[in-house]
C-alpha cells in the first residue's frame, strides 16, 4: 500500500499522508523513497497552481522520522548519508512549479515540522493536539533535515535556538506569534479558513500581505549574533553541566554556518547529526524514549479490566505531600476534598498550594482566570464530613502503621462500597497497612515523590489482596495528572527508596570514614546526579529519611543497617533545609558545610572520586539487581526509568542497569567482591549479578 495519495481539482492538489499499518504518520526510510518518487512526478505537472500537504491521521500530522531507524544507526558515514538524503528530498519541495502548504492538524514534531519548513506557507489549527517543534535532542541528536538551517532563516536565530535547545513543542496561536506558521485557525473552521487562505496566496496583493508579516532579521542578529550563542552556552552550560552533546553541536553549528550558502551549511548539520546519532549518550536516550513510550501504554492488568471513573477525591494530611497531591489533582480539574488536622495546617497548605500556582502561572502555562477556577475545586474539612460521595482517597499522613491505620478505620466507615483508598507511604508493606481492613481489594499504595509538582514519577503498589480494577483506576488516574505509573512490588521501600537509601546510606558511611562531605557530593553530581547524596538527604528532611531507613533496616537486616553517624545527627536535632540545619547550614541562597556534622567526624583521610562513584553505584546496582530477582520491578527498562524520574539518575548513561551493561556485569562483579572483602557483607554479590557475570549476561539483551 502506498503511503502518499494525490488528488488534484480546479488546479489545487492534495498531497494526503496516510502511513500503512501505523495510527501515525513518520518519514521513514522507505516512506522518504516513496515522497521523493512523488515529488519528481509533481515537477513536470502543469495543472496545479498549489498544492496542500494533508495528514489523513486524526491528530497527527507528521510524527517525525521513525526513531527505531535512528536507534539501528551506528555507522557515522552511514548516517551522515541517510540525512544527507532525507535533506535533498525535502529540498525538492521547494523547487516545485507551484506553491505549497503544510496543514498542521495534529503533532508536527521532528522531521514532520522539517517538512513543513520546506513548504512555502503553513496553516495550523488550534486543535489542543497540534504541537510543533523539533524536540530531537531529547534523543541526543539534532534536527538533520534541515532543520536547524530552515527555522532560523524562517524565525530568526535567537527564537530557533530557544526552540531547538529547550525541545519545546509549540501549539498552534503560539507559533503563529512566533512566525512559525502563517496562520492558525480553530479546528472545525479548517476547510472554510483553508479555501481563503488559498485565495490569498494565488492573489499577488494578498500574497504579499502575508510575506509581509514574516520574520525581518534585528539588529542583534544582523550585527552581534555571537552574543546570541554567548548567551545560548551560559544556559546550556547552566542546565547540563556540558554532559548532553547535542545542545552544544546545535550552537556550534549555527556558529559555523553564518555566513555560508544554505547547500553548504545543510551538509555541516548532517555531519554534526551523524557524530550525534552514533553517540553512546544518544543511544541511551533513545532507549529511554522507547521505554518511557512502552510505559504509556502498560496498564500492568489484563486489557478487559476497566477502570473506575474518578471525579472526586480526597486528600488526608496537610503536609507538604498532601499540598502537592490536592494541587496536581485540581489542575486536572477534579473536585479535591483535603482533610487536615486543624484549619491552621489546611491554612499552611493552601499558601503552598498557591504558589505552585503562581510558578505555573509565571511561566506562561495558565492564565489567572483557569487558576481562580482550579483553586475552586478544591474544598477543605478537618472532620470526615462530605466523603460519602468521594471515589478516590489519598492518604498522605505521618509514616506510622498505627496512625495509618486509624485513618482506614475512620475511612471505611463513611465512604462508599466503591471508593478506592491509595496510601502514599513511602515505605509501609501495602498488606501489612491492609490487615484489618473490610475490604482490602479497594486499598492501594499511591507512592508521590517531593516536591510533587516536579516530580514525574508515582510508584504503583499492590497488596496480596488488591484487585486488578484498583490497580488500573489509580494508574489511569496519575496518568490523567501527568504522571509516569510504574507497577512495583510490595516490599519494605517498596522500588526506588530501596535502592535509594543504600546509596545515601553508603555515602554518610564514607564520610563517617573520613571523606568531605563537599567532595563526596560534587562527585556525584560529576557523575550526573541533581545533587549529591548529603544536599539530597537535607533536601528530602534527615527526619523522613531517618524513619524510611529504620524501616528498611527492619526489613532488610545487616546490608540496610543505618550509618550510626545518621542517628547522631538526628539526635543533634538536624533535620535539614526544613530547620535550616542538617550536614548543611542554609541562610537564604546561601549554603556551608555544618560544623557541627564535621566536628563528630572521626577522623579525615583522602578519597579518590572513582572510589567514591565505585562504593556509590556499586552498591545501587546490586540492590537493584535483587530487586529484579525478587520481581519487585517487571524489567530492567522499567526499574531504570524509575531510578531515572524518581531520583534523577542522569539520563544520558540511560539509567542505573544500563550504567550496569557499560561496565560490564563481570567488572560490576568482581567490583563488588573487592568492595564485600573491604568493606563487608552489604557489598556481596546478589544471586542474579553472580549468575549474569558467569555467563556473560547483560541486564539489557541485544
Amino acid at each position: 500500500m502506498s503511503a502518499f495519495s494525490l488528488h488534484v481539482e480546479n488546479k489545487i492538489a492534495t498531497l494526503l499522508f496516510d502511513m500503512p499499518n501505523s495510527s501515525v504518520n513518520l518519514l521513514s526510510i522507505s516512506v522518504m523513497r516513496e515522497l521523493e518518487a512523488k515529488l519528481d512526478e509533481l515537477k513536470n505537472r502543469k495543472d496545479i497552481d498549489i498544492m496542500l500537504f494533508k495528514s489523513a491521521k486524526e491528530g497527527v500530522f507528521i510524527a517525525g522520522a521513525d526513531i527505531s531507524e535512528i536507534e539501528s544507526l551506528t555507522d557515522e558515514q552511514t548516517s551522515h548519508d541517510v540525512v544527507r538524503n532525507g535533506q535533498i528530498i525535502l529540498s525538492k519541495i521547494r523547487v516545485l512549479p507551484f506553491y505549497t502548504v503544510a496543514v498542521i492538524n495534529g503533532a508536527c514534531l521532528g522531521g514532520g515540522f522539517e517538512l513543513a519548513l520546506n513548504c512555502d506557507y503553513r496553516i495550523a489549527t488550534q486543535n489542543p493536539k497540534t504541537k510543533i517543534g523539533l524536540p530531537e535532542v531529547n534523543l541526543g541528536v539534532l534536527p538533520g533535515f534541515g532543520g536547524t538551517q530552515n527555522l532560523k532563516h524562517l524565525i530568526g536565530k535567537q527564537k530557533a535556538l530557544e526552540l531547538i535547545l529547550g525541545a519545546k513543542l509549540i501549539n498552534g496561536l503560539k507559533a503563529q506569534k512566533l512566525k512559525m506558521v502563517d496562520s492558525c485557525v480553530p479546528e472545525g473552521y479548517l476547510e472554510f479558513k483553508l479555501e481563503s487562505f488559498i485565495k490569498a496566496i494565488l492573489d499577488d496583493k494578498e500574497r504579499a500581505k502575508i510575506d509581509a508579516t514574516r520574520y525581518k532579521m534585528n539588529l542583534l542578529e544582523r550585527f552581534a549574533p555571537s552574543l546570541i550563542y554567548k548567551f545560548a552556552l551560559k544556559e546550556v552550560m547552566k542546565k547540563t553541566k556540558g554532559r548532553y552533546p547535542a545542545p552544544l553541536e546545535v550552537i556550534e553549528l549555527f556558529k559555523k554556518t553564518e555566513k555560508i550558502p544554505l547547500n553548504e551549511a545543510l551538509s555541516l548539520e548532517a555531519y554534526a547529526f551523524a557524530r550525534l546519532c552514533v553517540s553512546n549518550v544518544s543511544k541511551n536516550l533513545i532507549s529511554i524514549f522507547f521505554a518511557s513510550e512502552r510505559l504509556k501504554h502498560d496498564t500492568f492488568v489484563e486489557k478487559e479490566v476497566l477502570p473506575l471513573d474518578v471525579h472526586d477525591i480526597s486528600v488526608i494530611g496537610s503536609g507538604v505531600m498532601g499540598g502537592g497531591i490536592v494541587w496536581l489533582f485540581s489542575k486536572i480539574d477534579k473536585a479535591v476534598r483535603l482533610k487536615g488536622r486543624s484549619y491552621d495546617s489546611i491554612a499552611e497548605s493552601f499558601k503552598s498550594i498557591s504558589k505552585f500556582y503562581d510558578d505555573v502561572l509565571k511561566r506562561g502555562r495558565i492564565t489567572k482566570r483557569e487558576v481562580e477556577l482550579k483553586i475552586g475545586h478544591i474544598s477543605y474539612t478537618d472532620k470526615y464530613n462530605g466523603f460519602n460521595n468521594i471515589d478516590l482517597v489519598v492518604e498522605a499522613v505521618v509514616e506510622n502503621i498505627e496512625t495509618k491505620k486509624d485513618v482506614y478505620k475512620d475511612l471505611e466507615s463513611v465512604v462508599n462500597e466503591k471508593c478506592i483508598i491509595a496510601s502514599n507511604t513511602s515505605s509501609l508493606s501495602i498488606s501489612m497497612l491492609a490487615e484489618g481492613m473490610k475490604k482490602p481489594e479497594r486499598f492501594i499504595g499511591m507512592h508521590f515523590f517531593n516536591p510533587v509538582p516536579r516530580m514525574p514519577l508515582v510508584e504503583v503498589i499492590a497488596g496480596e489482596k488488591t484487585s486488578n480494577q484498583t490497580i488500573a483506576t489509580v494508574v489511569k488516574l496519575a496518568r490523567d495528572a501527568g504522571k509516569t505509573a510504574i507497577l512495583v512490588g510490595d516490599c519494605a521501600g517498596f522500588l526506588v527508596n530501596r535502592i535509594l537509601i543504600t546509596y545515601i546510606n553508603e555515602s554518610v558511611r564514607m564520610f563517617r570514614e573520613g571523606a568531605s562531605i563537599l567532595l563526596i557530593d560534587e562527585t556525584i553530581e560529576e557523575f550526573g546526579m541533581p545533587m549529591g547524596p548529603f544536599s539530597l538527604a537535607d533536601e528530602v528532611g534527615l527526619d523522613v529519611g531517618y524513619k524510611v531507613s529504620k524501616v528498611l533496616e527492619e526489613a532488610y537486616g545487616e546490608r540496610m543497617k543505618v550509618a550510626p553517624i545518621l542517628e547522631e545527627v538526628i539526635n543533634m536535632k538536624l533535620i535539614g533545609k526544613k530547620n535550616k540545619k542538617g550536614f548543611y547550614t542554609y541562610s537564604g541562597k546561601e549554603k556551608e558545610i555544618n560544623k557541627e556534622v564535621t566536628a563528630i567526624q572521626p577522623r579525615s583521610r583522602a578519597y579518590s572520586k572513582p572510589e567514591i562513584i565505585d562504593r556509590a553505584m556499586m552498591i545501587m546496582i546490586n540492590e537493584a539487581a535483587r530487586a529484579l530477582e525478587e520481581n519487585i520491578v517487571k524489567d530492567a527498562s522499567q526499574l531504570d526509568m524509575a531510578m531515572i524520574m524518581g531520583t534523577g539518575f542522569p539520563p544520558f548513561r540511560g539509567g542505573l542497569l544500563k550504567y550496569a551493561d557499560s561496565l560490564g556485569i563481570e567488572k560490576v562483579y568482581i567490583s563488588l567482591v573487592g568492595l564485600e572483602e573491604k568493606y563487608g557483607k552489604r557489598f556481596e554479590p546478589c544471586e542474579l549479578i553472580v549468575n549474569m557475570a558467569a555467563n556473560n549476561e547483560a541486564f539489557y539483551k541485544g
